[in-house]
């Protein structure tokens, strides 16, 4: 391990650990860079169908229970600029009343879905883009009338939003308190100037470490920070130094993401490959390096790439084994049905998943038309549900009881001999441990989990079909 100090200002020094960047160990070829799904949902979305459509999302609606709460999840597509490593679904657009249209169809899509449901309790509220802080003042506040008109927000446990820094001004983080906004997520990504350059994304640390300011002084002191590396022009040392400066900012949560490139499907992402992109044990020890930094500044690990501070709802949750894993990532909230609302946002009820539209051409001709925006779907057989169980579990706490959650399922564990006979290449190099039926990741390569969820997953087995690859 090396050690470095760096300066920033008229801030202290900050002591870096860097790792070397690992030789392969054993076993590392049944997982490092191989691609499978983030798993935020079982199917992943790629193996969604258009033969389930508006009818069948709103006949699912229509039979989830009535005095249970639900999530939302609102998805504003706008951006003022393309950051160059984004998958997200958005819409590039410096004008605020090109927005004004989308906000319209919005709320009728609201009147429709609460329409099938009934005014229901709100759990939770999640606002994703995109660049939700893209909306101005006013129409900020007019989307959360529109919520309130046809959602119950009276017990709602949290209201998240995720902000682009670059835009947050001490009136608009006033305005999101008014609004009931009690977490933000902020993208950081990564705080070297000459990253940053690179992905089209040039947000200094004395700008994000104001705006964490704005915010506290708002009122708004549950802040989460996102962080990515596998980036071009990143090291081990330029993350380690950009995780240092996050720990100062004393945020909640921390995300650390890994940088997913599928220029097949992003096809601006193709202008970062002539910058290059850091090979596969460079990524990892990059991730090795932010783990160890934030886990020796006070940080709980959650999961695969959540870390937060031991007071914060999600690591209690994690504590005493009551968080999940959706479409946001780890969360607390324990909902069974997830409304999306939006264009491609996806919904999920006990009965399965639905997707909207993802061009806001046809989202917004079927809202005008009165019809349930949705593209696809896929409906949840038995066995599919056990799946999910088992990878849900692996994704959260890295291990599962096959024969526990089978029983609760009401299958035989035998169901799963051939899954089980796939992970014995995994037993052997020592990165799962097997005790019965009970197994248990074995790395401290946390990424590893994906490649192991991926065994129990007919669906992506053999396919790569828009997955990312784990390291």
């Amino acid at each position: 391990m090396k050690k470095l100090t760096t300066g920033n200002g008229c801030r202290p020094a900050l002591s870096l650990h860097v790792m070397e960047t690992p030789f392969p160990e054993r076993g590392s070829e049944l997982w490092l860079g191989k691609p499978a799904p983030r798993y935020t949902s079982y199917p992943p979305a790629p193996f969604f169908t258009s033969d389930v459509g508006a009818n069948a999302y709103a006949n699912a609606l229509r039979q989830t229970a009535p005095d249970a709460p639900v999530s939302l999840y609102v998805h504003i597509p706008f951006c003022n600029s393309l950051c160059l490593y984004c998958g997200c679904n958005t819409i590039i657009t410096n004008r605020a009343e090109r927005i004004n249209p989308y906000l319209s169809a919005l709320a009728q899509e609201m009147a429709h879905v609460g329409g099938l449901l009934g005014t229901r309790r709100v759990s939770h509220l999640h606002f994703g883009g995109g660049t939700p802080n893209a909306l101005t003042d006013n129409q900020m506040r007019t989307i959360f009338e529109g919520i309130r008109t046809h959602f119950d927000l009276s017990s709602v446990g949290e209201i998240a939003m995720e902000l682009d820094p670059r835009h947050v001004t001490p009136e608009q983080a006033r305005t999101l308190v008014a609004c009931g906004v009690s977490r933000v997520s902020l993208g950081a990504q990564d705080f070297n100037l000459e990253v940053q350059r690179t992905i089209n994304r040039v947000q200094p640390y004395e700008l994000v470490a104001q705006v964490c300011d704005w915010l506290r002084e708002a009122g708004l002191t549950r802040i989460n920070l996102d962080l990515m590396y596998g980036l071009p022009k990143q090291t081990p040392e330029t993350i380690a130094d950009t995780a240092r400066r996050v720990s100062a900012l004393a945020p909640d949560r921390v995300a650390l993401f890994s940088y997913a490139h599928v220029p097949s499907l992003k096809k601006h992402q193709k202008a970062l490959e002539a910058q290059g992109l850091p090979d596969l044990t460079t990524r990892l020890a990059m991730e090795q390096t932010a783990r160890q930094i934030l886990t020796e500044s006070g940080y709980a690990e959650i999961g695969i790439d959540h870390f937060a501070k031991p007071s914060d709802p999600l690591a209690k949750a994690w504590k005493n084994g009551q968080w999940h894993r959706n479409f946001q990532g780890y969360t607390e909230d324990s909902a069974e049905t997830l409304i999306g609302l939006g264009v491609s946002a996806i919904s999920q009820t006990p009965d399965g998943y639905f997707q909207g539209e993802h061009e806001t051409g046809p989202y917004l001709e079927a809202v005008t038309a009165n019809r349930l925006p949705i593209r696809r779907g896929y409906l949840l057989t038995a066995e599919d549900r056990l799946r999910r169980a088992i990878i849900e579990a692996l994704m959260c706490v890295l291990a599962c009881d096959l024969d526990a959650l089978c029983a609760a399922h009401g299958f035989d564990v035998e169901t799963l001999a051939e899954d089980l006979a796939r992970l014995r290449p995994y037993e052997e190099a020592g990165l799962v441990t097997r005790e019965g039926f009970v197994i248990r990741l074995a790395t401290e390569r946390r990424m590893a989990v994906r490649a192991v969820c991926k065994e129990f997953d007919p669906h992506s087995r053999g396919s790569n079909l828009l997955s990312s690859r784990t390291a």
